[in-house]
């Protein structure tokens, strides 16, 4: 007589049926995963060790990413509190560097200056929502009108953002858990009512310039003296258009030419160059790619969204507002438009590799973001990289959905900050196989 199974067989048999019968669905699962690459090309790592130093959640959307010149990679925060990390590829982690006093948020605003300074603008968080005002009088412009204001009284009691100095070195050994405070020499607040919205060092007269929010006050700051000078308003007329396409007309990046001069977009999306020898701005006859409706009585413009500085003799490359990639020729005075590598509108952040490949982050905030690339060199066509999904089961998963800000590192990795509430910084190392068209022959959907 064969003996009665044990209470232990029993549920090791069920167990076995359950993951027969569950197979096809963990199968399924699976798709979620981009099929147009190698996934082993794609990892994250969170910000810290979890339950010990990882930044809180609420305060861990990454909004800033900057690749140092000694290849070192920083990002700073925004949420309740801002905070500064490195990544250490010599652990392979994520170490917080602290809490930076008195921000909310660093909004694209970390650069790197001399000797291994380390810049902060800092502000309120403006990946947030805003409250809007539901009910108003109709009539002409009374949307852009309203969000004028709405924007407005957002800043209305805010001090003002200010420019951190960190000594990277002086960071360097030290272990810092949630509640420290990064050690920082504060240079002092911009403008009143005004977060920091974008900057940038200029190695030739060794100064910062940069530009607020939501005034768009251009303004330079000196470090050694410790002196910030607000030069005045780059925009002479303002565009209201409404959440996540441009909260108010101002261009989101600076970029420092070869001469010094600084340059960016200005009123009716004009490129327009800042002389740091008469210290006054001029609009060029180049105007970046975008929606204008002229015959729609709406006199809106896009910005840009970053720009990115060339080596002598070449394009500066540029993405913009409404969602272009395009090329400019100051030499020549020309702008060349490489079209939209989405439909919806904005690049989030961009980055360009030091082989010329353009890698862009793509979407808005209904939608998941996508990763996509441009061979600025060859001209090729977009690469279309798909969303960015981590699948390491059974150790860990992650589907992402919402990113600000991107760098690539020393040995060409491309670093993505994540910038939902438990954000975590995704890892793109190219050289994998791309399946033309999105398709893998080896997992056909």
């Amino acid at each position: 007589m064969k003996p009665q199974p044990t209470l232990e067989r029993n549920v090791v048999r069920l167990l076995t049926l359950l993951l027969v019968l569950l197979a096809p669905a963990c199968c399924s699962a699976q798709k979620w995963v981009s099929p147009n690459y190698d996934n082993h090309h794609l990892d994250y790592r969170d910000l810290g060790y979890p339950g010990v130093s990882e930044i809180p959640a609420d305060d861990s959307r990454i909004s800033a990413l900057v690749t140092s010149a000694a290849g070192d990679v920083y990002g700073a925060t925004s949420g309740k509190q801002a905070y500064l990390f490195v990544f250490d590829r010599y652990t392979n982690k994520v170490r917080p560097l602290g809490q930076l006093p008195g921000a909310a948020g660093v909004h694209h605003t970390l650069v790197e200056g001399a000797e291994g300074a380390l810049y902060a603008g800092t502000g309120l968080n403006l990946l947030d929502e805003i409250p809007l005002t539901k009910d108003f009088p109709g009539g002409h412009r009374q949307v852009e009108k309203q969000l004028e204001k709405d924007v407005l009284a957002h800043h209305g009691d805010y001090a003002g953002g200010k420019i951190l100095l960190i000594d990277t070195g002086a960071v360097a050994d030290e272990v810092y858990l949630p509640g420290d405070e990064t050690p920082v020499r504060d240079l002092g607040v911009v403008a009143p009512r005004n977060s920091v919205y974008a900057l940038t060092y200029n190695p030739v007269n060794k100064k910062l310039y940069g530009l607020t929010y939501p005034d768009a006050l251009f303004f330079e700051v000196d470090p050694e003296a410790g002196q910030i000078k607000v030069i005045g308003p780059l925009l002479s007329r303002f565009v209201y258009s409404g959440p996540e396409r441009t909260w108010r007309s101002v261009p989101r990046s600076l970029l420092c030419l070869e001469n010094g001069d600084i340059l960016t977009s200005g009123d009716d999306g004009l490129i327009s160059r800042f002389s740091i020898e008469s210290g006054e701005w001029t609009a060029t006859e180049m105007r970046i790619p975008g929606e204008y409706w002229e015959s729609a009585n709406y006199y809106g413009y896009p910005v840009v969204e970053q720009l990115h500085p060339a080596s002598p003799g070449d394009p500066v490359w540029g993405t913009t507002s409404d969602g272009f990639v395009f090329e400019l020729r100051m030499a020549q005075g020309e702008i060349r438009n490489h079209g939209k590598p989405r439909v919806p509108r904005r690049v989030r952040a961009s980055s360009l590799a030091a082989d010329g490949e353009l890698y862009m982050i793509c979407g808005q905030i209904d939608e998941p973001c996508k990763l996509l690339s441009f061979d600025t060199r060859r001209h090729k066509g977009y690469k279309n990289w798909s969303y960015l999904s981590v699948d390491r089961s059974p150790y860990y998963a992650k589907r992402a959905y919402q990113f600000d800000a991107m760098t690539v590192g020393a040995d060409g990795t491309v670093f993505i900050g994540e910038s939902d509430r438990r954000g975590k910084l995704f890892l793109f190392t190219p050289g994998g196989e791309f399946f033309l068209g999105g398709l893998n022959p080896k997992n056909p959907r």
